[in-house]
């Protein structure tokens, strides 16, 4: 497959299996966020996923590699939904991830199949716009900030398109831990297990991952916490092994 870049275009490296994504400089580009929350899920082979708010496709690339089945993702930004789309064919994922363009606030699963999906990944956006300054880029405003894309619609999406007893996997600010968990109470997904993830050992959790069932009963184990660093720039063992080359 070609790797020809456009303009603003990167060709980057994802370690697994080898796999490199296509990206933009002036669009936005896949965190740390996104790739905790994949080595966080349990996948299935046998099962369907769809990443909601896919961007370049970074969770279906690694997920696949990862052990889940077959995963769609959806994505409202016409140019980053081109970039993933490019990115599954560059690494042979045809047959195992799809790429949809599209708002997944209107989407039904009825347009990927009889059966809902068994399992829903979300990296939502998931700063409050009205609590401080915004980025300027109107494509990072709404991959970060939830004005346009509120929880509860992320939440609203996923109860609609994962069957009864599914899974839905997030990535959330920490300090919003509490308003998250109550988006999801309210759409009746029991929350099983949670980690948090610490930037070092001795500093508060900016994030946390978060697995709940739809219609699952009570009942959450909380994990040990995910540390990032032992010191600045340099991994846990548990991240660097992340990042080693398979």
């Amino acid at each position: 497959m070609s790797d020809s870049l456009h303009n603003r275009e990167s060709l980057d490296d994802l370690i697994i299996d080898n796999l490199r994504i296509y990206q933009r400089d002036d669009e936005f580009r896949f965190s740390f966020d996104a790739i905790a929350l994949v080595h966080f899920c349990r996948f299935n082979g046998r099962h369907r996923y769809v990443d909601l708010g896919t961007g370049t496709g970074v969770l279906p690339l690694v997920g696949t590699s990862l052990g889940a089945g077959h995963i769609t993702g959806i994505e409202i930004n016409v140019v980053t939904a081109d970039l993933a789309q490019r990115s599954v064919a560059y690494n042979n994922k045809s047959d195992v991830v799809h790429i949809v363009q599209g708002d997944y606030r209107q989407i039904s699963y009825h347009q990927f199949g009889a059966k809902p999906f068994d399992g829903v990944l979300v990296n939502p956006p998931f700063f409050d716009y009205a609590s401080g300054l915004a980025p300027c880029e109107r494509q990072r405003q709404l991959a970060l900030h939830d004005k346009h894309t509120s929880l509860e619609d992320v939440i609203a999406s996923a109860k609609r398109l994962v069957k009864y007893k599914g899974r839905l996997w997030m990535v959330y600010s920490a300090p919003r831990l509490d308003y998250a968990l109550q988006v999801l109470r309210n759409y009746n997904f029991s929350v099983k297990r949670m980690r948090m993830v610490h930037g070092m050992v001795d500093k508060p959790a900016k994030i946390v991952l978060i697995e709940a069932i739809s219609g699952g009963q009570p009942g959450m184990i909380v994990e040990p916490p995910l540390i990032i660093y032992v010191k600045p720039q340099v991994y846990t063992k548990e991240v660097s092994q992340w990042y080693e080359r398979k």
